[in-house]
């Protein structure tokens, strides 16, 4: 099956994004726009800058797509046109209809070429969403979808754990996870083969299952939204909606949207189309499962060479932390207690996190500027 992007929705948790971050008004950030979330969100949050960039037109599309409705549309009509929320296919062609003139040429064919991604909503067409629902369904099916559900009644995640050690921790559930996650299945089906490049030899859904546990327990269920889409495909408390679909988020989207622009470009190349100390925020996603030893060098040292002194840097993976070039281990650091405490309450809690900033005993030190 072709699939028209790897990802439905961005996985990063924008609260550990600005915590790890350090977050300012006035900051210059420079992220990967994968499917939108982490500048949709950071923009609601924070009055920043932000170059979103990615390789991949159809995830640039899907991001402008998500921004376009929550710019037009009220928050809740916007959650279900996006797919947030349960909408008729129907209406949500009829709301496309409404916002199609903010799209260029290119972008208005692609939406109405590919129509089907109205019926479910355009976050659940993803590679990976699609592949995920298949296995949400027959885990509903085996342990109810009442007991699942259960899980976001309590106020506490120590009940949360106590309620998932007991109902949830089950053969049942692992056996799920190994067939979900045996990697002759999950390989090309779940995840686009170069996302797993160095996945190695290791038993991937021991792994998973135990971020898992996690998940589902390091964070209030009923507030993340990221958990309620994993479990059930949708959202189900309004609440729980991401930050740029959320009061007061929504309008500071809108009265920011000039500060966010999209680009299809490679990262590490778009880092050297600008002046040194212009960007002094990356946020970097698990770009390093996706690229080689020799590119992640590169884009690395371009950030060395072009960052000022306390830039702040977020760098995720599940598969491999690639080490730091030995010519810049004197000007970009890790700060690994920050690390411990960000993965502890991150909403998304797959990824391991890597906090990183600049600092040097000569070069740049200039704050960012504006070109």
């Amino acid at each position: 099956m072709k699939y028209l992007y790897n990802f439905g929705i961005s996985q990063d948790d924008v609260q550990t994004e600005r915590k790890a971050l350090d977050i300012n008004d006035g900051d210059h950030l420079i992220c990967i726009a994968s499917a939108g979330e982490v500048p949709l969100n950071m923009l609601s949050c924070s009055n920043i800058h932000i170059n979103a960039v990615d390789t991949s037109q159809s995830q640039l599309h899907l991001s402008r797509l998500k921004m376009a409705a929550a710019i037009h549309f009220e928050p809740e009509e916007a959650a279900r046109f996006i797919g947030y929320l349960p909408c008729r296919g129907s209406e949500r062609m009829r709301l496309f209809r409404h916002i199609a003139w903010n799209f260029t040429r290119e972008e208005s064919n692609f939406w109405r070429e590919h129509s089907r991604l109205f019926v479910k909503g355009p976050i659940h067409l993803g590679r990976f969403e699609r592949y995920l629902s298949m296995f949400n369904w027959l885990g509903l099916r085996i342990l109810g979808k009442r007991k699942v559900q259960k899980l976001l009644d309590f106020e506490n995640v120590e009940a949360q754990m106590d309620y998932f050690d007991q109902h949830l921790d089950s053969k049942k559930v692992r056996f799920i996870f190994n067939l979900a996650f045996h990697p002759k299945i999950y390989k090309n089906r779940g995840m686009d083969a170069q996302g797993l490049r160095f996945s190695g030899e290791r038993n991937i859904a021991a792994f998973f299952f135990g971020r898992f546990r996690s998940f589902c327990t390091s964070t209030i269920a009923r507030d993340n939204y990221l958990l309620q889409l994993s479990l059930f495909n949708r959202i189900l408390f309004k609440e729980a909606l991401p930050e740029y679909l959320m009061e007061p988020g929504i309008h500071l989207l809108r009265a920011r949207k000039d500060q966010l622009k999209f680009y299809k470009d490679d990262i590490s190349e778009h880092i050297l189309k600008y002046p040194e100390g212009y960007f002094n925020k990356y946020a970097l996603s698990n770009i390093g499962d996706w690229i080689s030893k020799e590119e992640y060098f590169n884009l690395m040292t371009n950030i060395g060479d072009k960052a000022p002194v306390e830039s702040k840097i977020l760098l995720r993976y599940i598969h491999y932390p690639h080490s730091l070039p030995e010519n810049l281990r004197d000007t970009i650091h890790v700060n690994s207690s920050l690390a411990d405490v960000l993965e502890a309450k991150d909403r998304y809690p797959f990824y391991s996190i890597i906090p990183m900033y600049i600092q040097r005993t000569s070069g740049n030190n200039e704050a960012p500027r504006n070109i």
